[in-house]
Formats: structure tokens, sequence, C-alpha cells
């Protein structure tokens, strides 16, 4: 019976770590439609320090759409305006602080071979991988 506490309260402990682990590094707001003036308009923001998630719920909406899928890289910049920073298969948006722990989240969107956007994904920044 002993062994079956322990167990129980070992499972309930992992399932409580995790939940706040989830929570802390999920995005942290609703989903709005995408508008892409606004989007745009929004650019400047997205990068201050303290602006809360300023595109973040456009994001949510432009990745569970599907709005890029499959769109050539000139056609994502004409709807998302020039990314923060670029590379050959790579755009990165910023959102704002977005997440608990105070820093930058981007929409990344991503290229494959034949130069039309293969995935949209949101990432918290990093030292190495954004200019944040």
């Amino acid at each position: 019976m002993h062994r079956l506490a322990r167990f129980i309260l070992a499972l309930a402990l992992i399932i409580i770590v995790v939940g706040i682990y989830l929570n802390f590094t999920s995005l942290h707001t609703n989903e709005q439609p995408f508008d892409s003036d606004q989007w745009k308009g929004l650019s400047n923001q997205s990068m201050l320090n303290d602006p809360g998630c300023a595109r973040g719920g456009m994001a949510l909406s432009v990745m569970r759409s599907g709005l890029l899928t499959d769109l050539p890289q000139s056609e994502v910049i004409s709807l998302l305006g020039e990314a923060e920073t670029s590379q050959p298969t790579e755009l990165r948006y910023g959102l704002g602080q977005c997440h608990w722990d105070w820093k930058h989240s981007s929409l990344v969107v991503t290229f494959n071979a034949k130069g039309l956007v293969s995935q949209t994904t949101i990432e918290l920044e990093s030292p190495g991988n954004g200019q944040h």
C-alpha cells in the first residue's frame, strides 16, 4: 500500500511540475484575426522592452489558419512586412513579450528548398536565435 501511495504522490508531483513548466513556456495571449496593416503597424511596438504581446494573437491566427503555407518569400513579406531578422530559409518577426519570463517571442517562418513556406512556429527568443 505504501508503494502505491508513493507512486501516486510521485506521479502527482510530476504532473504539477510539467503543468507549471508548460504554463511558463506557453504563449499567453488570445488569438485574434490577422490584419496585415495592423501587423505591420505594430512592428516597432513589438521590439520595445515592455510592449506586452503586441502581435502574438495575430501570430496564433496565422499559424492555426495556415495562411502562409506554401507561399513564396515575396508574398510573406507583402503580408507581414520586412522581418526583424532574415536568413535564406527563415524569417523572424517580433511579437513582443508573450511569455511569462519577459523574453521576446518571434513568429518564425521557415522555407523549404523550393523557397515556399514549410512551417510557421512561435519561439521564445534566446541570445543565439535572433536579435532580441
